[in-house]
């Protein structure tokens, strides 16, 4: 367990140091708010859909790893619906500003930015195809009931519900596996470097804004904290728990584990920017949840790794 635990502390740690360049840019005056937000955009619309692409270039699509692929797809649905479920009483009587962004919070995990390099890192690129299948659930989920937080009474568009990076680069990777399409050098090439590019730019974006935000909580911010407990220990405690109950095991388990133990995601923070919320609460609370993970991820893994070895 010691030594699964270090491997998963060595690979946050990486991330972290990631971040910590972000930071120092911010500090220096190198990275601007705009510029944070560029480098979002690249991430959301280039890196992060290259990684899922050629996850699915290189993948070897086996019974198993098809089996795999529909049980995270389960998994990422019962995981939201879960979060959602106890966030309704858990914030009931909190400001509506504060709700949302505490449901949100509580309900969505980083595994885009931190879940495929932390994954990539421990588990090999193999893992990345289901990951993929997790951001597609997190996609749907996060473009209506996300939205519908910030924006309640709204009217949802189908468009922005399906046709989102996560969704469209998943079924571009299904459609390339379904056809045994192996594209020339001139494609694969280009998608592979751009995909090397999410880890590295998606935890200095993080960077910049945990050193840019006052972290000191404010008066009636108490709920903050209840959604971080949840988010970080009750939620990958109890998927550990059901897990190991019905014998699950292997890469499959390993993957899934990562995404529940992964903090809340950046998203929190971009939709309450784009939708007028409390953007200054919603970066602390991602600030918060994503320091405190880099003790809670290494420890909950390192006991899943050592129960259901890879």
């Amino acid at each position: 367990m010691l030594q699964n635990t270090f491997l998963v502390a060595r690979q946050a740690a990486i991330l972290f140091v990631l971040m910590g360049a972000g930071g120092l840019a911010a500090k220096a005056g190198w990275l601007s708010r705009d510029g944070a937000k560029q480098m979002t955009n690249i991430v959301f619309y280039f890196a992060t859909p290259c990684v899922i692409i050629d996850s699915f270039l290189t993948a070897d699509f086996t019974p198993e790893l098809v089996g795999g692929m529909a049980r995270t797809a389960v998994f990422a649905v019962i995981a939201h619906i879960a979060g959602i479920l106890i966030s309704l009483p858990v914030f009931r009587r909190e400001q509506a500003e504060r709700k949302s962004v505490y449901r949100m919070a509580l309900t969505f995990s980083n595994c885009g930015f931190m879940g495929i390099p932390l994954a990539r890192g421990v588990l090999g690129t193999e893992c990345v195809v289901y990951i993929s299948v997790y951001i597609a659930v997190f996609n749907l989920f996060a473009w209506t009931y996300g939205v519908s937080l910030f924006r309640p009474g709204k009217k949802l568009s189908v468009r922005s519900i399906f046709l989102n990076p996560g969704t469209t680069s998943l079924l571009v990777g299904l459609a390339v596996a379904a056809l045994r399409f192996d594209p020339p050098d001139l494609v694969s090439e280009p998608i592979r470097l751009l995909s090397a590019l999410n880890s590295p730019v998606a935890m200095m974006v993080l960077g910049y804004y945990l050193f840019t935000t006052s972290l000191r909580p404010q008066r009636g911010e108490g709920g903050m904290w209840a959604a971080v407990a949840v988010k970080l220990l009750v939620i990958p405690a109890a998927a550990l728990a059901v897990s190991y109950a019905l014998g699950l095991s292997g890469l499959w388990l390993a993957a899934a584990l990562i995404l529940a133990a992964a903090p809340s995601a950046t998203n929190v923070l971009l939709f309450a920017a784009r939708f007028d919320g409390n953007t200054a609460l919603a970066a602390r609370a991602v600030s918060y949840c994503t320091l405190l993970s880099m003790v809670t991820m290494p420890v909950l893994l390192g006991v899943a790794l050592a129960i259901n070895p890879v």
